[in-house]
Formats: C-alpha cells, sequence, structure tokens
C-alpha cells in the first residue's frame, strides 16, 4: 500500500466518524495495549474501505479512526501459504503522518474475524508490540453442546522473524456456561502454550501461558483472553500476553474440526 493512499484512509476516516453512527454490538475484539491498537467498527469510507466492519485504528489514524481488515487485505493481498497480509509503512515517530506502523493479520477460515499485531517501527522489540483480535459474529455466536471440540489454530507473534505458529487447540464445553481450553502453538523452535483456560459462556481467559523462544530462556505466567464466534462456536480468537516480555505477546485465531 503507498503513502498516497495511506493518507486518504487517514483523512476519509475522519469524515466518516460522524456518519458511520453507532458500533455494531456484534463487533467485539481485544488488544494488548489500547494507547497502540484499538479494534471495533470501521469508520473509515472510501476505495476499499467501509465502515462498520472489524477495523483497526492506530496512533496515526487517531486510534478511533479505523480502517477495515477486509479492504486492507483486498489492498495488499495476503501470503499464499501462511494467509498472513501485511502493511509495511514504519518510522520511529507517530508524528510523520504518513507512516502508520507494521501490521500483519491473518483472516480467521471463512469467518468475518481477524488477528495479528502491529509495531510502529516493525521491530517486535521496540517497546511497542501489540497484538489484536476483532470479529463480527452477527450476533450468533452460541455454545455447542457438552462435549469436546478440537480447533486448528494459527498464531503471529514477531511475524516478519517467526513467520506463522501453528498447532491445535482442545476446547472442553461442560455444561451451559463453563469449560477449559489448552493448546500450544509452534513453528517448530519458538512455542506459545496458552496453559489452561476458563472457558465462562463464550468467553476464555487464563494466567498460565508460557513462552519458548527459538532463543532465550522460557517465559511463565503470561495471560490468556479471547472469545469464540459464530452458532455452535465454529470460529474462535484471541491473545496470549506476557508482562515484561512484550515482545512475545501472540495473536491467534482458528477454526473448529
Amino acid at each position: 500500500m503507498n503513502m498516497s493512499r495511506l493518507k486518504l484512509i487517514s483523512m476519509a476516516g475522519l469524515a466518516a466518524l460522524a456518519w458511520s453512527g453507532a458500533a455494531h454490538a456484534q463487533i467485539a475484539g481485544g488488544t494488548s495495549d489500547g494507547t497502540k491498537v484499538n479494534v471495533g467498527p470501521s469508520t473509515v469510507m472510501g476505495g476499499p474501505h467501509v465502515p462498520n466492519r472489524p477495523g483497526i485504528g492506530v496512533p496515526n489514524t487517531n486510534l478511533t479512526t479505523r480502517v477495515d481488515f477486509q479492504g486492507l487485505q483486498a489492498s495488499v493481498g495476503s501470503d499464499p501459504v501462511t494467509g498472513v497480509s501485511t502493511v509495511s509503512a514504519v518510522t520511529g515517530t507517530i508524528t510523520d503522518h504518513s507512516q502508520f506502523g507494521r501490521f500483519d493479520f491473518a483472516k480467521v477460515g471463512t469467518a468475518n474475524l481477524y488477528f495479528g499485531e502491529w509495531t510502529q517501527t516493525g521491530s517486535a522489540t521496540a517497546g511497542d508490540h501489540t497484538v489484536y483480535y476483532v470479529g463480527d459474529d452477527g450476533g450468533t455466536t452460541t455454545r455447542p453442546s457438552p462435549g469436546t471440540a478440537t480447533y486448528s489454530v494459527k498464531g503471529i507473534s514477531d511475524y516478519a522473524t517467526k513467520g506463522i505458529l501453528s498447532g491445535t487447540f482442545t476446547a472442553n464445553f461442560i455444561g451451559t456456561n463453563s469449560g477449559t481450553l489448552t493448546g500450544s502453538v509452534t513453528n517448530g523452535s519458538h512455542t506459545v502454550n496458552i496453559g489452561t483456560a476458563v472457558i465462562s459462556g463464550i468467553n476464555f481467559s487464563g494466567s498460565g501461558a508460557s513462552v519458548t523462544p527459538s532463543s532465550g530462556p522460557s517465559v511463565s505466567g503470561g495471560s490468556v483472553s479471547g472469545r469464540f464466534y459464530g452458532a455452535g462456536a465454529p470460529a474462535l480468537a484471541g491473545i496470549a500476553t506476557f508482562a515484561g516480555n512484550r515482545q512475545y505477546d501472540t495473536a491467534f485465531g482458528g477454526t473448529k474440526n
């Protein structure tokens, strides 16, 4: 994506803020740092972009001016092997409004659901590495019947140097509200394990995530948060974060097998 298109996105987004109306309640997600990345209904209208889709705002779009992932992906394409789309317009300062940082994100199957990471400079170790997920379930998300389900999951954490992570999560749905979610994603050397997250309704959370990096010591005690999407929970997405080691923060998303 060239700089003139990015500038137009920013200006169009500012104009669209008043037009877009109330946020769609069925668009839900999360971010590891709300001062760096804001996710929610898109507000930008122009070119391939329309409002009220799952979107993202960063410091150079005033955070609340959000561009939709669908339009971004249409503009830059995606890797045919990993499915990851990359927008790279990096700089060392957020005052240069022609530079929006680096985005690496992916779509979860056929769901209107995305997960990924952002940095201003393109470096996961620069101190602003932020992971996120956001999707539109149309207000239809429900739990499946009690039982066990597996999900094929991909993860993004410093994609520029580590590539895509992949693995399997296992959800044990208990009764009408509870359950557990376990699993890990890896590229063969860098592994992120979510520990045992507790499922409550359509959400899940935990505090036992760990990461075994491709170099350096392992880190434990990470936090996990996320949710299921769609009728019968055919998709999930979330983030794992590691206080003091945000370069290892990971976004993930997957579909039921």
